[in-house]
Order: structure tokens, then sequence, then C-alpha cells
């Protein structure tokens, strides 16, 4: 598998306009990982909207991205809704909203891709307490408590 990894790194708005075009035209690429405070919303967005026209990528991890909010969460939603190739989502260590993943949970009942999202155990139980249909897809879902938060 080929994996594209970003850690640690800002991404500035350049180097995310050159994501966007490297993920729109991308055939060989299955993995991308931008960790470690290297992006935010912005650049949340853009993949997203390359991702709707990429069938390769099989893996988005975004761990540990605090400048990630409530304003990727619906940017991601429709993400989960439009690709077909998305199987791993990690999107721990960010400061989106328990209604965010709400919101992406819901988007799991249509999207029978993805088969790992893993996500800030701060979430889970309000999510399970007011997710009716928590349990068709709780076997897709990993909460993670982070150790340093």
């Amino acid at each position: 598998m080929r994996k594209l990894q970003i850690w640690w790194t800002p991404l500035t708005n350049d180097c995310i306009q050159y994501l966007f075009i490297l993920l729109t035209n991308n055939k060989t690429i299955q993995g991308l990982s931008v960790s470690l405070h290297s992006i935010s919303d912005r650049g949340v967005t853009n993949i997203c909207q390359a991702l709707k026209h990429n069938s390769t990528l099989t893996s988005l991890n975004l761990y540990c991205n605090p400048l990630i909010t409530s304003t990727s969460g619906q940017a991601l939603s429709h993400l989960l809704l439009n690709n077909s190739s998305l199987v791993k989502l990690d999107l721990r260590k960010t400061s989106l909203s328990t209604e965010s993943t709400l919101l992406i949970l819901q988007s799991l009942m249509d999207d029978k891709n993805i088969r790992r999202l893993r996500l800030d155990k701060r979430h889970e139980e309000t999510c399970i307490n007011t997710f009716p249909n928590y349990h068709l897809i709780q076997d897709r879902v990993d909460w993670y408590k982070s150790l340093f938060s």
C-alpha cells in the first residue's frame, strides 16, 4: 500500500492546494496520514472535496489535530456519504464536538464501506445514549481514551 504521511508540519494554503490536486488525480495512494498538528478545518474541507472523486484512498488518518473543529463535521459527514473507497477514518484527538461526532455517526448508517472509525472516548457516553441506531454501527466504531488530555 502506498501511503502519504505528513506529521508535525503545518500545511500552508499552497500545500493544501497541491494535496487537493494530488488526491483528485490519485491512482496509487491508498493511505493518507495528516497528523500531529498539521491541518485545520480548511485543509480538512479541501481533503473531503478531493476525496469525493477519489476511488483509491482507503485510509484517512487525521489523528491529533486540535485545529480540526466542528466546522469540519459537516464536510466529514458528506465525505462518508460520497466516497466509496474509504474504509478507515481516524478522528482521535481533534476538537470535534459531540454534535459533529453524532453527525458523522449518522453518516455511517448510509456508508457501509467504513469498517473502522476511531473517535475520542469523551463523546462515547453521549453518543451511545442519544444516537438511537448506535447498535447497528457499534462494531465499526472504536472509542479511545487519550493518555495525555
